[in-house]
């Protein structure tokens, strides 16, 4: 684990996400016994027999249920690693990628029996996701498509480290776990400091761990791709003229693919592919349609190294190759 930021800003903003995350799963718990029938109610007024509310607010008390077991356990976590001094070692990394695969199985089962997320994925999903390591790329347009990767390859027993935003930060149970469990949160505003980062991610894969990056930066929106088209077809309009096909995906960024290529020369590519969650795009609009009556279509198709190509023009290339056929 890589650190980006004195200890001083690392604890400036814990000391105000840690008890806010605590209060706020107080909070929820506390109140629902009044929260619950008055969601009840306000779903019975207006006809919504599927109680949409109140599945919604479970969701939500889940997610502040399992953000502060993720608070509660990484002190006793941090000790058992000689007080954070072998917090890298072998062992202490599986203890919290333990801790992560339950966070992300228990939220999975709640998405699919609360809010009607159900995944719809190929017979033959896992000959394409196993074995490690490897490096996984996905589409990202919602929310909830970013825990996509990690529950598919958690549910073969595998590890995801993931290159995220350094805005998750904010969760405090993505602060303390996830950059223990090897994933890196990098800058939005500082390119060269996230490819360092992204790099890191893909220096040590092993054939039960895997690195996953969504290629676009951030989530899809119509009208961010026709801001990111404009600003390539300035800078690059070669580029722009062969990936001005894409309707529902955003240019995918070559630089933190390449790191992670870069890095673990060895590692097949994985990518991912997704339908349905374009409907429902933000957690509110998941929120309007719950329960969600159509399953997301998954599938994931495997690309052995020896046909990524070496040269960087010729691996964006191939890389908007990717985005198009997605």
């Amino acid at each position: 684990m890589k650190d980006t930021e004195s200890a001083a800003q690392r604890w400036e903003r814990r000391r105000v996400t840690i008890p806010t995350m605590l209060g706020a799963t107080v909070a929820a718990l506390l109140l629902a016994p009044i929260i619950v029938p008055a969601a009840v109610a306000w779903d019975a007024v207006r006809l919504r027999w599927s109680l949409p509310s109140v599945r919604v607010y479970l969701f939500v008390a889940q997610y502040l249920i399992n953000d502060t077991v993720e608070i509660l356990a990484a002190g006793p976590l941090w000790m058992m690693a000689r007080f954070g001094t072998t917090i890298d070692r072998p062992a202490s990394r599986r203890r919290h990628e333990r801790l992560q695969a339950w966070s992300i199985a228990v939220l999975a089962r709640r998405a699919e029996r609360l809010l009607g997320i159900r995944l719809d994925t190929d017979p033959d999903i896992d000959e394409a996701l196993i074995p490690g390591p490897a490096i996984v790329i996905c589409r990202h347009v919602s929310l909830f498509d970013a825990s996509l990767p990690a529950l598919l390859y958690e549910q073969l027993g595998h590890h995801t480290r993931g290159v995220i935003m350094a805005e998750l930060l904010a969760d405090p149970g993505f602060d303390l776990l996830y950059q223990r469990a090897g994933s890196v949160f990098i800058p939005r505003d500082n390119h060269a400091e996230a490819i360092d980062l992204a790099a890191t991610t893909g220096a040590d894969l092993d054939e039960r761990t895997v690195a996953v990056i969504f290629p676009e930066g951030r989530l899809f929106r119509p009208e961010i791709l026709a801001r990111s088209l404009q600003r390539l077809t300035e800078r690059d309009p070669d580029r722009a003229a062969r990936i001005a096909g894409l309707r529902h995906l955003l240019p995918p960024r070559p630089g933190g693919v390449n790191a992670l290529l870069d890095a673990a020369p060895t590692a097949d590519v994985v990518v991912i592919s997704h339908a349905g969650f374009d409907r429902h795009p933000t957690f509110a609009a998941v929120a309007r349609a719950v329960p969600l009556n159509r399953a997301i279509r998954v599938t994931a198709r495997r690309i052995a190294r020896s046909e990524v190509p070496t040269d960087l023009p010729a691996r964006t290339a191939w890389l908007d190759r990717l985005w198009l056929e997605m």
